[in-house]
């Protein structure tokens, strides 16, 4: 077990939270998987030259890095931290999103797979936040229902869940998980 994390009592108005917030994290991951793919071809088809099209993206990024400050560059595993602590900006899942989106559609190489961790806890903590539950047991979550999203693997996703915040609110992560996977359909980093 990675992160501790409180797990509230399992009750269907608990339960139909997490798969509510299922939905937000599908319809997020379909956000992201869309996104970067029309991003890249747009991209690859307007600026033809890889130096050029990663030089004009690194220079986005460095203006909107000067606007929003330094927390969306890299993995941001402090920032997924600080979600599963409950301390994070509400808009913090977007501009990761922003960032991750120009700055691979753009030409650059990195992971996908922390930034969709780092999006899906700040997301879930948002939504903790807002309907009241733990913000640390949402963003545990919206990490690993917006990781199914992306990926579209429920077992692996799962299994993820148990390693990082234990076995205990398997149903929960089961909940968010399966409404993900199913709403997300044929949308993910490697497919479309």
């Amino acid at each position: 077990v990675t992160y501790k994390v409180v797990i509230p009592d399992i009750s269907v108005t608990n339960i139909a939270f997490a798969m509510i917030l299922g939905v937000g994290t599908a319809l997020l991951s379909i956000v992201f998987c869309y996104s970067l793919h029309k991003l890249s071809k747009l991209l690859s088809a307007k600026i033809k030259n890889n130096y050029i099209r990663i030089f004009v993206c690194g220079c986005v990024i460095v203006i909107l890095t000067a606007v929003f400050g330094t927390d969306y560059n890299g993995a941001g595993m402090n920032i997924i931290a600080d979600a599963m602590s409950g301390t994070t900006r509400p808009e913090a899942f977007a501009l990761k999103l922003l960032f991750t989106v120009i700055t691979i559609a753009g030409g650059y190489k990195g992971g996908e797979i922390v930034p969709s961790f780092f999006i899906g806890a700040t997301f879930g903590n948002l939504f903790g936040t807002l309907v009241g539950l733990p913000p640390q047991f949402t963003a545990a979550l919206g990490l690993v229902s917006l990781f199914c999203g992306v990926v579209n693997c429920p077992v692996t996703s799962l299994l993820l869940s148990i390693e990082l915040f234990g076995g205990e609110g398997i149903i929960f992560f089961a909940a968010a998980c399966s409404v993900s996977y199913i709403l997300s359909g044929y949308y993910g980093l490697y497919t479309g």
